[in-house]
């Protein structure tokens, strides 16, 4: 039985798998014929009555159809009237077969209707007829009917054929070499025999297109005006005449503002931005070109005070016997051996300390605390480390390598260039609320100030320029960058292994600390410095280093030959710049920036067709389509 179950289950869902794109095919509509008639035609009371006639191939299930007309550019529709196949439909809102409703909608003047009997693949005809009230276009130099006839949304379903007829009172056929006469959307032909204007489409229309026709004729004196013209003429006017000036206008501006930003900026960098060129430099220099401690000079090379010059402050102090660092070793579940650090004073006087140093110094080892660890400095260390930043780029001008604060010049610029973001925004805003009124090409102007404003942002960070001193001295300090990069190039390693605790501060602050520390741990005799205290070593190490005291002299071990794998000059560097650089990330915000795009509408396109003998100017209402009265959709379901 579970068997059976499952069968009849999986030939359900394999019948419905196949059965299911034929459904979603099967309601499918095809217009043979659209055919439009627009015939008694009142000049001077301006109205005219519209003849909507399909022939049209169903396929699948239907039972109603509907029309919505849109209300635009036109006074009122009456008189509506429908048929089937010659039958009239009675005119009621109940839905029943046979019957047809009109109702005033926000988007128009809907018009259902409910066929006699549900059609089911079959042919049938209908036909719409309506008087259309104040359409017309009442101008001097000719009036006009601008009718669409078919309009873009007729559900995506094709028209095999459409034709477009204008019969016009005597008298009143256009005028050649005067009158205009044009279709728009699918191309067409048109054919004007006195007071008969026809209007072919010369190919099928397809799902999402319009066809629509607009005629000139001899203005009547006595013909008024809909009231809603002198605003369209008025829009109109300004759509083709002062917008596209004003698009113009608006887009030179902001190509001048953008333009004028880019070149602004790049004359600011120019005169205030670069460093001064300075002569001849070594390419590598052996020693610290000057007194510069590492954080300083580590600052001046990238312009930017960070926590790895912090770090190289740390082991400067130590290097120089402020402090020693001590480190011991546990082992934990499954054998995993853990490191922990802890800072101790030593006996040396800090009354020679710059101020990034004693700022540094005194945080470490705050309200007279000979000792700290690492891990004590999590939650605390943080406050101090912006103070420690400012004290650099103080220590920067200080030392008349800049004559401003990098961190100032940068924020100067970003301020400006925030400002220009917001202002930029602010005036988005405002275009998207007149854009569409008034000039699409408003979004041009805030989308070259938010382009300036960014490109403040970005170009802010190359602002700090050094003096010529700073100049000089970042270019040495640059060539000893590269000795400590390229060391195996310019000088034997185990040569420089006694260089090694000195250098290691500066290697720090270059962002070189790692590399530098592994150079040396392959040889057979590496220094080691004496304010590293491993504890977990033994010997001289077991009892760690007393806080406050001298310390002792320095010694040189054989890192290959040490026991186990504690002794390891890396377990500095990971350590301590893990530990501070963890602090740091959690302060670190970033700022995102995005950037606001403009829409734009497609050209609006000219008549598809033209009659060859009529008149080449319009009388008024605008030389381009989108103007049409009529339109809206039809659809059956």
């Amino acid at each position: 039985m579970r068997r059976n179950s499952i069968a009849a289950f999986f030939i359900v869902i394999t019948t419905l798998i196949f059965a299911l794109p034929g459904v979603a095919q099967s309601r499918y509509v095809f217009w043979k014929e659209w055919d439009v008639l627009i015939d008694n035609v009142d000049v001077v009371n301006n109205r005219f009555d519209v003849t909507e006639s399909y022939d049209i191939d169903f396929s699948g299930q239907f039972r109603f159809g509907s029309a919505v007309i849109p209300l635009t550019n036109l006074t009122t529709i009456r008189n509506v009237s429908v048929s089937e196949n010659g039958r009239a439909l009675e005119r009621e809102c109940s839905e029943r077969n046979g019957t047809f409703c009109v109702e005033n909608t926000s988007d128009g003047l809907s018009i259902t209707y409910y066929f006699f009997n549900p059609i089911d693949n079959d042919s049938q005809r209908f036909e719409i007829r309506y008087t259309v009230e104040g359409a017309l276009r009442i101008y001097e130099g000719g009036d006009q009917l601008w009718w669409v006839a078919i309009p873009p949304e007729h559900f995506g379903f094709p028209i095999g054929s459409a034709t477009i007829t204008v019969e016009m009172p005597a008298g009143y056929g256009p005028r050649e070499g005067v009158d205009p006469v044009e279709t728009y959307g699918a191309p067409g032909q048109i054919n004007v025999q006195g007071t008969t204007i026809t209007a072919i489409a010369t190919r099928q229309i397809e799902g999402d297109e319009s066809f629509e026709i607009r005629v000139q004729y001899p203005h009547h004196p006595d013909a008024q005006p809909a009231s809603w013209q002198a605003s369209f003429d008025e829009q109109r006017n300004y759509d083709e005449r002062t917008r596209p000036l004003l698009d113009l206008g608006l887009i030179a501006i902001s190509l001048l503002l953008a333009l004028g930003g880019v070149v602004g900026l790049y004359a600011l960098w120019y005169m205030r931005g670069r460093d001064p060129q300075v002569g001849p430099v070594p390419t590598y220099l052996t020693e610290p070109p000057s007194a510069l401690r590492p954080a300083i000079a580590g600052t001046l090379l990238d312009e930017t005070a960070d926590m790895r010059d912090v770090m190289s402050t740390i082991l400067d102090l130590a290097q120089r016997g402020y402090l020693v660092i001590e480190e011991q070793q546990t082992e934990g579940l499954f054998g995993i051996k853990s490191n922990s650090f802890t800072f101790k004073r030593s006996d040396k006087a800090t009354s020679d300390l710059q101020a990034h140093e004693r700022r540094l110094f005194d945080a470490l080892f705050s309200s007279g605390r000979m000792e700290r660890t690492l891990e004590s400095l999590r939650n605390s260390f943080y406050r101090v480390v912006p103070t420690l930043k400012s004290d650099l780029y103080s220590a920067l001008v200080t030392e008349s390598l800049f004559t401003t604060s990098p961190q100032t010049t940068r924020s100067l610029y970003s301020s400006i260039g925030v400002v220009l973001l917001v202002v930029a925004g602010l005036f988005m805003c405002a275009a998207s609320e007149l854009g569409s009124d008034l000039s699409n090409a408003l979004f041009c102007v805030p989308m070259s100030l938010g382009a300036v404003g960014f490109l403040a942002l970005i170009t802010g960070q190359y602002m700090p320029a050094k003096t010529r001193n700073g100049a000089e001295e970042a270019a040495k300090w640059r060539a000893f960058r590269e000795y400590l990069v390229n060391l195996e190039k310019y000088a034997d390693v185990e040569q420089a292994a006694s260089k090694f605790e000195q250098y290691l501060p500066y290697a720090t602050a270059f962002g070189l600390d790692r590399a530098w520390i592994r150079r040396f741990a392959s040889l057979s005799n590496a220094p080691i410095p004496n304010w590293y205290y491993p504890t977990y070593l033994g010997g001289r190490y077991r009892g760690g280093y007393t806080a406050g005291t001298p310390i002792p002299r320095p010694n040189t071990l054989d890192l290959a030959r040490a026991p186990g794998d504690g002794l390891s000059l890396d377990n500095v560097s990971s350590g301590l710049s893990g530990g501070l650089e963890n602090i740091s990330n959690g302060l670190t915000s970033m700022l995102d920036s995005a950037s606001r795009a403009m829409t734009s509408q497609p050209q609006q396109s000219q008549s598809s067709g033209r009659w060859s003998s009529g008149g080449r100017g319009w009388s008024g209402g605008g030389g381009f389509r989108g103007g049409g009265s009529g339109g809206g959709s039809r659809g059956f379901g």
